[in-house]
């Protein structure tokens, strides 16, 4: 009889836990969302001079997204052991390229990758084994990703250069090309 109350009293437990999530009350609901602001917070440097160069960011030195040189900037938040990051790889990769010829929207959208719990060492892996053509910035101790609420990888988050978010989704960009009309959008072009 004491098992059966043990029982009832841990589904109970969990049954109210399962509804303050569907509240929005768990810690979920405190990921970044569109109409939100970012958290202020204190970015590792890019390790190549021509990734400080593409942010327009001094070497070796901490910057804020106020620091971007870019109207929008697409934040992806991943995990260099993600599987699901690695999936999105690719299709963000091309479309990458694809903003860089379009001189308008090159101006005015810059990528960023923020790799949590990442090492130096594994983040330059990392670029190098899936040609990750923008800056990918450690995140060593995962100081960024808490400020973030610790979301799962990929999170990937469209944010003014003063922090006002206007697109996230988590999990993998299904849709590149709406999502390249998105950015454009959200650029006025």
């Amino acid at each position: 009889m004491m098992r059966i109350r043990q029982l009832i009293w841990i589904l109970g437990i969990v049954a109210g836990m399962a509804g303050w999530c569907g509240l929005g009350i768990c810690d979920s609901a405190a990921t970044p969302r569109k109409g939100s602001r970012m958290p202020s917070m204190s970015l590792n440097a890019p390790e190549s001079q021509k990734d400080c160069d593409y942010l327009g960011v001094a070497a070796n030195q901490p910057f804020v997204l106020a620091d971007v040189n870019s109207d929008l900037i697409m934040v992806e938040i991943i995990g260099v052991y993600c599987p699901q990051c690695h999936k999105q790889r690719p299709p963000i990769n091309r479309l990458y390229h694809r903003i860089q010829k379009d001189a308008a929207l090159s101006k005015k959208v810059k990528f960023m990758g923020i790799a949590v719990g990442a090492t130096p060492m594994e983040v330059a892996y990392l670029v190098k084994d899936s040609h990750i053509p923008y800056p990918i910035i450690t995140d060593p101790t995962f100081d960024v990703h808490k400020l973030l609420s610790e979301p799962r990888t990929p999170f990937n988050i469209v944010t003014t250069k003063d922090g006002k978010i206007l697109w996230t989704q988590l999990g993998i960009i299904d849709d590149m090309n709406v999502f390249y009309a998105t950015l454009k959008s959200l650029a006025g072009l």
